[in-house]
């Protein structure tokens, strides 16, 4: 009888043991790649093909979001969180990276420029071209929550823009923001969720050089 009691004790301790390494193994957040990426194919030509060649100065957009490691997160019913990141750099890199492609098909000559644009700090006769840009990321994330069956989805997007003529000695500015939303999405992966952040991405960077007809006279002019 004892050597009975003592075998299920041990098959209990056992259980109980493999119960709690499963928990633990289930409780640890995760961090998934996404392809955070910009194709600016469809850009129209913003300077005339009959222009001067314009050099633009293009600093390095400098990344003040709150939490610059990650690109969102998902959060489940029970209050786990897995999180998401870029799978080609961080947010900083991406995004300028993707400016300067935006830029080139654009039209203007690209001169990269390794440091954040400060225009409280910053000398016109330092810009090396004819015309400057930089900015801020003040917002890019996705957020997806999970319930019992669905999730639901949100990505937002704010960028603080600001460029510079230095033969004008002006500075123009302007914010760049968007936003996604999907609702009760079932069986949701990780796809979903880089759409949604892809979609606002896309729709921020297309309007870079919307509407922006008097920059376009003033570059013409100098």
């Amino acid at each position: 009888m004892l050597k009975r009691n003592g075998n299920i004790r041990v098959l209990a301790t056992m259980v109980l043991s493999l119960g709690l390494l499963f928990l633990g193994g289930c409780a640890g957040s995760k961090t998934y790649l996404l392809n955070l990426s910009y194709s600016p194919l469809g850009t129209p030509q913003f300077l005339p093909l009959s222009a001067k060649p314009v050099t633009l100065a293009l600093y390095r957009f400098e990344d003040v979001r709150p939490d610059r490691i990650y690109l969102g997160r998902r959060v489940y019913r029970d209050g786990s969180v897995d999180f998401f990141k870029p799978d080609a750099g961080t947010v900083e890199q991406v995004l300028t990276q993707s400016v300067i492609k935006l830029m080139e098909k654009a039209g203007f000559k690209i001169l990269p420029v390794n440091r954040v644009l400060n225009k409280e700090k910053e000398d016109f006769k330092d810009i090396p071209g004819d015309v400057a840009l930089g900015g801020k990321i003040e917002a890019l994330w996705v957020e997806a929550k999970t319930g019992y069956a669905t999730t639901d989805t949100n990505a937002r997007l704010r960028i603080k823009v600001v460029w510079g003529l230095p033969k004008e000695r002006v500075w123009m500015s302007k914010a760049i923001e968007g936003s996604a939303q999907e609702t009760d999405r079932p069986l949701y992966q990780v796809k979903h969720a880089e759409a949604k952040i892809n979609e606002v991405f896309k729709d921020g960077m297309d309007k870079f050089l919307k509407d922006e007809n008097q920059l376009r006279e003033k570059i013409l002019k100098q």
